[in-house]
């Protein structure tokens, strides 16, 4: 048997023995770094790391023929995908994608699985001619590999060489690869395709000596390459970048294999493997998210599924330097009138400093837009991750590859400012799985096997005391003035008042809500609603808590406008709230700080669901259709519906409707509904188009913003299992109805 042919079988040993061994009734066995090697670069269409800083990266590229103006690398608004991600997806494992490309009458699908151990992995890549396709159409594939530092007398060598031959008579070897790398060892990687493959021409190595900071360039590498006219490689020469490239008439399908070297064999094939891996996911998924009658039907489990895996397919690593300003310039205290000029001011004439590199692994809210890591995000990301995979989401800084989609004007970190803290909303849930309080039925978990692994997770070096500094931060730079230069009302609580830094007259970037309409001009004075409203920090400060509580109702409830508003300083010296009711008006009530029996509960339920308010059919509207900023301007928070905060207030009307309280069966009813508005508005547009998107309209259920938004509008795989009592004999019959042209495509 030829090395080649060896190599060809050579899948994953022990990825057979994970797959058998988890199909039994026997736990599998402990992966030892489950972590390792997966699709990590989610701004690509397709790319793998490991999660270190010292990576060898690679990543799949396609074009039309030769027309290197077509070629795909990073994912793009203006490519005309119709589709693309994941439809199964888990990172202990693998999973597969498609992509839709009409421009280039061209269906792909990428499949990836890797070992129990994380040590080695495959992708089968295969393409297919679209029905719209004019005739035979030609498509060239490029895999790029690339490693900085390379160095062989430091034991850092990449080499590529092309090796067409027959392995067998269903598969061709093309081209093969070897290196090594301190923490790989020797590797080897290849590619091959299926014998009926029609390749034009022969496979080509090309090579490529990037700088060590564009080092994720491929795409500019190739194409200097083309245009350059760069020829195939000699054997024994090599570059940092190695570009494998293959050129296919009609359908084709084609393998990328990497193992450490010497790995054994096993017998089974790929499509085996993954057709193990699907049927896992599938069992896996109907266990942790079980639904509802409302949403019964096949059609929405893969939408559910869909969902999920392109949230896990987000997550990403980022390894590098920030950019911070540490200047400390006084006017970032914000005390003075008009403090915003002043603070633009300081910002462009302070020093800019780079951090020491730093390491991130965190979901992103888009492939496309945001393929970055949010803080303000990551709390809702977190919140289904936690229920399949706790270990994953405990396991959750920025460098040049990170912030190449970055508006520069962004880029600066200033540390007095401060985003939502919502990882908050996780340490409740993480606990309520330790202490079994609520079950746990995600992949077996590190953290629940022993009490001794669990007080070392809730120890002094784990989450606890992360949490705790992070919110003593929150506290000191966004608090309020309680001081006698501004009035406050008699009996607030000092202290327990904050409002968020780097106001303008039209934007509170930092709280999240962007361009939320707040008091105008800004004033020193001000509090923000919903800056104060963090339950879940001060779950070990009850006085804290009860002096929250106490200050909500004193500083922020508007008897005039019968709602929590945010507070200013007016012209003429007096304590004033401002009220612009949205999302806003809402927080006490989505993050659980009002009791059922609170006097302003069932007057905040009117404001929830009044249709001329923020009540819509398609969710709950950011902010009210009465407001004079509704619509207006950029129309970012002004009134389009935004899942995560939808998924907030479901959760919070189904906790009601358990309780015995004066509201349950009003909760209960308002509940059922806005989850049916919720689901079928995400469900309707991903049928339609193809995608999630960031917002919705709440006049027609159209998708705004970022499309392939699979961050927090992810979230709603939380609410189809809810129980409302008394208000599941409707079931959800427009996901049956709704036409499935698009979604046959998709799936």
């Amino acid at each position: 048997m030829s090395s080649l042919y060896r190599l060809a079988h050579i899948w994953v040993v022990f990825l057979f023995t994970f797959v058998t061994a988890a199909a039994s009734e026997e736990q599998p066995p402990a992966r030892t770094n489950w972590r390792a090697w997966a699709p990590y670069r989610p701004n690509l269409y397709f790319g793998v790391r490991l999660p270190v800083p010292d990576s060898l990266l690679m990543g799949l590229m396609w074009a039309r023929g030769d027309d290197d103006d077509t070629l795909r690398d990073t994912c793009e608004q203006d490519e005309g995908m119709t589709g693309y991600g994941w439809t199964k997806y888990d990172v202990r494992t693998g999973g597969t994608q498609l992509i839709h490309d009409p421009e280039l009458h061209l269906n792909l699908q990428t499949d990836f699985i890797k070992s129990l151990d994380g040590d080695a992995w495959a992708i089968r890549v295969g393409g297919s001619p679209r029905n719209d396709a004019p005739g035979i159409i030609k498509t060239m594939v490029a895999f790029h590999l690339a490693q900085a530092r390379l160095n062989a007398e430091e034991g850092r060598e990449l080499k590529c060489k092309e090796a067409p031959e027959a392995l067998s008579a269903d598969q061709s070897a093309y081209i093969t690869c070897e290196g090594e790398l301190p923490q790989l060892g020797h590797f080897e990687f290849w590619a091959s395709g299926r014998a009926t493959n029609k390749l034009v021409g022969n496979p080509v190595v090309r090579q490529a000596s990037m700088p060590e900071d564009e080092i994720w360039k491929a795409k500019s590498a190739f194409v200097d390459q083309v245009t350059t006219g760069g020829d195939s490689v000699p054997n024994e020469r090599f570059g940092n970048m190695q570009l494998l490239q293959m050129t296919f008439e009609g359908p084709f399908q084609v393998d990328f294999i990497y193992k450490p070297k010497g790995s054994p064999p096993v017998s089974e094939t790929v499509t085996t493997l993954l057709s193990l891996l699907e049927s896992q996911f599938d069992d896996r998924l109907r266990n942790m998210f079980p639904v509802s009658a409302a949403f019964e039907g096949e059609s929405y489990t893969k939408f559910t599924a869909s969902l999920l895996s392109n949230l896990l397919g987000g997550l990403g690593y980022f390894y590098g330097d920030s950019k911070i300003d540490n200047t400390r310039a006084p006017e970032y205290s914000e005390v003075d009138f008009v403090f915003w000029t002043k603070a633009g001011q300081a910002m462009s004439r302070d020093e800019i400093t780079t951090t020491p590199p730093t390491q991130l692994l965190s979901f992103t809210p888009t492939r496309l837009f945001f393929p970055r890591g949010f803080l303000w995000d990551e709390g809702f990301h977190l919140l289904p991750i936690i229920e399949w995979d706790l270990d994953l989401a405990v396991s959750q800084i920025l460098g040049p590859e990170a912030r190449s989609k970055i508006p520069e004007k962004f880029q600066v970190q200033y540390p007095h400012y401060a985003n939502p803290p919502t990882l908050s909303l996780l340490l409740p849930i993480i606990l309520s799985k330790v202490t079994k309080a609520s079950p746990y039925l995600g992949h077996p978990s590190q953290y629940l096997d022993s009490p001794h692994k669990t007080t070392d997770l809730l120890s002094l070096q784990k989450l606890y005391p992360l949490f705790d500094k992070h919110y003593e931060w929150f506290r000191r730079t966004q608090a309020g003035n309680f001081s006698a230069q501004y009035p406050k009302p008699a009996s607030a609580m000092s202290g327990e008042g904050y409002r968020w830094r780097g106001r303008t007259p039209t934007h509170t970037l930092t709280s999240g809500l962007d361009d939320y309409p707040r008091a105008n001009p800004p004033h020193p004075g001000e509090l923000h609603l919903d800056a104060l409203v963090l339950k879940s920090e001060v779950a070990k400060h009850s006085k804290q808590l009860e002096d929250i509580k106490r200050n909500l109702d004193l500083l922020h409830w508007d008897p005039h406008s019968a709602a929590y508003c945010d507070a200013t300083i007016s012209p003429s010296e007096k304590y004033e709230r401002v009220c612009h009711l949205g999302y806003v008006s809402l927080m006490p009530f989505l993050l659980g700080l009002l009791e059922p029996e609170h006097p302003h509960l069932p007057v905040v339920l009117d404001l929830l669901s009044d249709p001329n308010k923020l009540w819509s059919p398609h969710g709950l509207c950011s902010l009210s259709l009465a407001d004079e900023f509704y619509g207006k301007g950029e129309d970012y928070w002004r009134g389009v519906v935004w899942m995560n905060m939808n998924v907030l207030a479901v959760q919070q009307l189904h906790a009601l409707a358990v309780a015995d309280s004066p509201s349950q069966d009003r909760a209960a009813r308002i509940g059922a509904e806005l989850r049916r508005h919720v689901v079928h508005t995400v469900y309707d547009g991903w049928a339609t188009t193809g995608f999630v998107w960031e917002q919705y309209s709440g006049k027609t259920g159209e998708g705004k913003g970022s499309r392939a938004f699979t961050g927090w509008t992810a979230c709603i795989v939380l609410l189809t299992g809810l129980e409302f009592p008394g208000f599941e004999a409707e079931k959800a019959t427009r996901l049956v109805r709704q036409p499935l042209s698009l979604v046959s495509q998709l799936l």
